[in-house]
């Protein structure tokens, strides 16, 4: 290793070399092309100090790990990294100060300026094409963008290839001189006495003595109590995701007492809709997706998937102890019970990188031990962790377990793990490379986490030993990671607020003692997850109202200390279900294959029965916060932005909730009458919010509805097509027009047959200049439709160019008034124009072009343009050569006034957050 200079610290991500070989050991045919189009892009490395390098949010750092980097390892790093047998452009992407020093022609990312990032345009395949292979999926390119205007946030703090001081080395503070051991996570967690506190009366449990004792010691006080309908929503929703009945609701507040709130915990707790709620936020720890990623010549899908997710899902149904819920998960062919069988999904439908097993094998036990343990044991594949006491020898130890374990296939679930006939004897892979083995490790569970030296695994390949020892009482971890976890899921906040970063480049706990005495309650009450759950939930810490507060502003800006309840939007699932539920549509069957949530039909199943496609994960997925499935999630972001609500006010999906919530006000009480306006006003507030209307909501609503009908005529109006072409006959004697629409659309030509000519029509059609008429019978029509009121006036020339024939006749005949206008053409031009005629919205004005008798040679062109000059003053104009409308798909119909109403409920900021 490098001498490092005095005075220097290397500094580094806690997931600093995860990825980090990916693309070195795919398919050569993948990896030599990656990114050679930056051959220009690059420049020399320089040591950066302290000062250069930003503050990263821990929520910008995850959307790089979750986001950026694992596109790096699978795309670049083959040609722009450390280990590049050649340095393409002297560009290297897998160091934080590398790749903003950039290459031969300078920074590829301009941070905050994805529009000036030679990178992003490469993305685009503008300025070069990369990856060469194949232009990147939209969304990932979107990822990108919205990576470099958020300012490229990147936590790689150190040296990619392990130790030196080149590249992104920090000049500064010596590096720290603690024992990794003695970090406080390492350490048996005790079960602490409850603190003693002055305002006894606050407290209903031991949680609210340790939340308490910290506010009074900041002297702060708790909030006061949420309302009961506040509650109750609350409570459905972390429990179940879906939100009460305004049945329930009012019943709630009627009765509300200490008792009845109980009761409603145990009821939710009971309901087979809690296991699909917690088991969604197991499956974003265990990355779950019904695909593999990126493969070559295979099925992509994981086709029995779901038979793990549905597993996770009894399994919290029937509250199965936590630690026998581990060992089933990694060593479920060792368990004796064969229904167990698809708890392997857990390790087995991670990502396959083209078949890579040392990929696949990092990707499993970062899985194990961040997922699981809260430690980034994955950082030790290259070298010994910077900052945690983990040896790389411990990470191949582990690599050693899983290379001794043999993937089979089944067809009733996800494959499943078990030992290998001959288990195999683990070598370091000297800097992470599988063709440089190193020294022979003995399989065994990490030495951070054994009072002496580890013992040898001694059965088989050793993984019932390994999830015997991750679900150990003794093990330190386990319980404080999901302790940690469900806290967070709970209060909207961890009281570690690096849920899978327990080491010491982690935060460190706001509560210690809480969490230790969390810890051990959880141990001690069997493992099981819902009476942890249900002794949170009977906290006066969780029943606290959730209001600003103008005196924590400074002293606790953050809620760290849980002065109030953080309030807290609606996830992805929850938006979704409760819009179902809203519109009377949620089907509660359990179980079964995934399904398409983002394509028409648009199922009313739960949305985590949805399909999770890992490589392109849907636009839907992502505007709301969806956990990334190609990593152990840590968290899910809270995000407010505009696509959000685009989507309910664009997407089919949202519009067609509206609609179907509108529909089911109009349904007919109980004695047959149709409800009064009023009485749908109240049911749509009941449907949506649990809640009546006040006054002032009733009457704003009911002013909304009367002012509507002409609104909503106008909308109908806009919606349609300005221009249509068809076929049909003028009759002179009624003014009237017999108009049918064309049925073919072929290279830019409306007729009456796919091929001309029509063996009834003859050549009847129109284009974008003019057209050809049929016999008498048969006249070509362009109608256009007024979207307003007002004087219309019309310029046009009808011209008939061929020198055979008799010519044609050009009539301009309008819905209201009759002909406007007749003029024949015959061997030239004639004009026609129509001066100052009035027209109301929704009238049509007909160009017909009829044939003189002979219908030889009658072949026209006729451009036209209309001037309407609206009531009020406004104008508007039209030309007919401007361009010709194909056909389009039909257009679902626009909401009226009552759709209208039911949308602005469902975007209502009281609908979409728990509180």
């Amino acid at each position: 290793m490098p001498t490092r200079p005095q005075g220097v610290r290397v500094v580094h991500s806690n997931r600093e070399n995860h990825d980090m070989q990916v693309a070195m050991r795919l398919l050569p045919s993948i990896a030599a092309g990656v990114l050679m189009a930056l051959t220009a892009i690059g420049g020399p490395a320089q040591l950066v100090h302290a000062a250069d390098l930003p503050a990263i949010a821990p929520e910008a750092a995850e959307f790089f790990e979750s986001r950026i980097r694992p596109v790096l390892a699978e795309h670049c790093y083959e040609c722009h990294s450390a280990r590049a047998s050649i340095l393409q452009g002297e560009l290297r992407l897998d160091a934080a100060a590398e790749l903003r020093q950039g290459g031969q022609s300078g920074p590829v990312v301009e941070p905050g300026k994805p529009a000036d990032s030679s990178l992003i345009s490469a993305l685009r395949y503008q300025s070069y094409e990369m990856p060469p292979k194949g232009k990147l999926p939209d969304v990932v390119i979107a990822d990108f963008e919205q990576w470099v205007a958020m300012g490229a946030p990147d936590p790689r703090t150190e040296d990619a290839a392990g130790g030196g001081v080149v590249g992104n080395a920090v000049v500064g503070e010596a590096a720290p001189k603690k024992n990794p051991r003695d970090h406080w996570s390492l350490k048996a967690p005790h079960k602490p006495a409850a603190p003693s506190v002055q305002s006894r009366s606050w407290v209903r449990t031991v949680i609210d003595s340790f939340v308490l004792a910290r506010l009074e010691a900041a002297g702060l006080a708790p909030s006061g109590e949420a309302d009961p309908r506040t509650l109750l929503r609350r409570l459905s929703y972390d429990l179940t995701g879906l939100p009460p009945t305004a049945e329930e609701l009012a019943q709630f507040e009627a009765n509300f007492s200490n008792a009845d709130y109980e009761q409603a915990v145990d009821r939710l707790l009971s309901s087979p809709r809690f296991g699909e709620r917690w088991g969604r936020t197991w499956l974003d720890v265990a990355r779950y997706a019904d695909t593999k990623g990126y493969v070559f010549e295979e099925d992509r899908n994981y086709p029995t998937a779901y038979k793990y997710r549905d597993w996770v899902i009894a399994a919290f149904n029937g509250d199965m102890s936590f630690d026998k819920f581990i060992v089933a998960q990694i060593a479920a062919d060792q368990t004796g019970d064969p229904s167990h069988a698809p708890a392997s999904g857990f390790l087995t439908l991670g990502r396959r990188f083209l078949n890579s097993p040392p990929e696949i094998n990092d990707d499993r036990i970062d899985l194990m031990t961040r997922g699981l343990m809260g430690l980034t044991v994955a950082c030790a594949r290259c070298h010994d962790h910077k900052y945690d006491a983990i040896p790389t020898a411990d990470y191949y130890s582990l690599y050693g377990v899983l290379a001794s374990s043999t993937e089979t296939p089944r067809d009733d679930g996800p494959a499943t793990l078990v030992d290998a006939p001959t288990p195999v004897e683990p070598h370091i892979f000297l800097r992470g490379n599988a063709g440089a083995l190193g020294a022979q490790v003995p399989r065994h569970f990490l030495s951070c986490l054994n009072e002496g030296e580890p013992q040898p695994f001694k059965t088989g390949s050793g993984r019932l030993e390994l999830a015997q020892a991750i679900a150990s009482r003794d093990n330190p971890l386990t319980a404080r990671v999901w302790a940690n976890r469900v806290w967070s899921k709970l209060f909207g906040r961890g009281l570690v607020t690096t849920p899978s970063d327990f080491g010491v480049r982690g935060d460190a706990p706001s509560h210690p003692e809480l969490l230790d005495w969390l810890a051990c309650t959880f141990m001690d009450d069997g493992w099981s997850t819902k009476r942890f759950i249900r002794r949170m939930v009977l906290s006066s810490a969780y029943r606290q109202a959730s209001g600003p507060r103008d005196d924590c502003r400074e002293a606790d800006p953050e809620n760290a200390l849980l002065a109030r309840m953080n309030r807290r939007r609606l996830d992805l699932e929850a938006v979704r279900d409760s819009l179902l539920v809203a519109a009377g549509r949620l089907d509660e069957t359990m179980g079964g294959p995934s399904i398409q949530l983002t394509e028409p039909p648009y199922p009313p199943r739960r949305a985590v029965y949805g399909f999770i496609e890992r490589q392109n994960l849907p636009a839907f997925f992502r505007t709301f916060d969806f956990a990334n499935p190609n990593t152990p999630s840590a968290s899910r972001p809270q995000t407010a932005s505009p696509h959000q609500a685009l989507f309910l006010l664009n997407s089919p999906f949202a519009l067609e909730q509206s609609r179907q919530l509108a529909t089911r006000t109009a349904a007919t009480k109980s004695d047959g009458a149709a409800p009064s306006d009023a009485q749908r006003i109240a049911s749509l507030y009941q449907f949506v919010l649990g809640r009546g209307p006040s006054e002032a909501e009733l009457a704003e609503a009911s002013v909304y509805l009367a002012s509507g009908q002409s609104s909503d005529e106008a909308a109908r109006l806009s919606a349609m097509p300005r221009w249509q072409y068809g076929w049909g006959a003028y009759d002179p004697l009624s003014d009237r027009v017999e108009f049918h629409p064309f049925a073919h659309f072929v290279s830019n030509v409306w007729q009456t047959a796919e091929v001309l000519p029509d063996p009834q029509l003859g050549y009847v059609l129109l284009n974008l200049e003019g057209g050809h008429p049929g016999d008498g019978a048969h006249q070509v029509i362009r109608r256009w439709t007024a979207p307003a009121a007002g004087v219309l006036h019309i310029q046009g020339d009808l011209n008939h160019p061929a020198p055979e024939g008799n010519g044609v006749v050009g009539r301009i005949v309008s819905s209201a008034r009759g002909r406007l206008g007749e003029w024949p053409a015959a061997h030239g031009v004639a004009p026609t124009p129509v001066d100052a005629a009035p027209v109301s919205p929704g009238d049509t004005v007909d160009f017909i072009v009829d044939c003189q008798g002979d219908y030889s040679f009658d072949a026209f062109t006729w451009r036209t343009t209309l001037r309407l000059e609206r009531e009020g003053g406004a104008v508007e104009s039209w030309n007919s050569h401007d361009g010709i409308d194909g056909p389009k798909p039909p257009a679902p119909p626009s909401l009226d006034r009552w759709g209208q109403l039911a949308q602005v409920l469902l975007m209502c900021n009281e609908f979409m957050f728990v509180d």
